[in-house]
């Protein structure tokens, strides 16, 4: 799977509930972006363009040889442009494993108010601006099979990951299945 969606949309909340349930391993695109330090945000909080270069190429490795190791594998990251959603569908395409694209979604205000909290506690991430833009691009994305919604409790927001979950597991060797998802 890849996982899309603006940031403070729950991609990581996603992520981490597929991973305890699952026992998947899982990496982010904003760990890989943090390792350039203070460089690797422009001045709205977004990521630079060499911190998405740097990021989704150290992230597409560690995906690479998770799967080499058989292992599901969850990705976290923006995934804003159709090109990084077909590079990571082909790596797990590679391993003979199937690939359904998710987006995360939320409203605009939603996941302004969440990235405030996230930096009142000093995390970093985008103003709303930048939201605005990285959600527009996702707007226009054609290879998005399943939407989920996340405008309310973590509860609610499991119970829906959970279903989706269930769904999965209807599909013959979902253990091997490459699960990808984005932020």
């Amino acid at each position: 799977m890849i996982v899309c969606g603006i940031p403070g949309a729950g991609k990581s909340t996603f992520a981490l509930r597929m991973a305890d349930r699952w026992g998947a391993v899982s990496f982010a695109s904003e760990t890989f972006a943090e390792q350039l330090g203070d460089p690797a945000r422009t001045k709205s909080g977004d990521l630079s363009k060499e911190a998405i270069l740097h990021a989704y190429a150290a992230m597409g490795a560690a995906v690479t040889h998770s799967l080499a190791a058989n292992k599901l594998v969850v990705a976290v990251g923006s995934f804003r442009s159709e090109e990084q959603r077909s590079r990571f569908r082909d790596i797990a395409t590679n391993f003979g494993a199937s690939v359904t694209t998710v987006r995360i979604n939320c409203s605009i205000n939603t996941a302004t108010q969440r990235i405030q909290s996230r930096r009142a506690i000093g995390e970093r991430g985008p103003n709303e601006e930048a939201i605005i833009q990285i959600n527009g691009t996702l707007d226009r994305a054609t290879d998005v099979e399943v939407v989920l919604t996340n405008e309310s409790t973590f509860e609610e927001f499991y119970r829906k990951i959970d279903a989706l979950i269930q769904g999965l597991n209807a599909i013959p060797n979902v253990e091997s299945a490459a699960t990808i998802y984005g932020t």
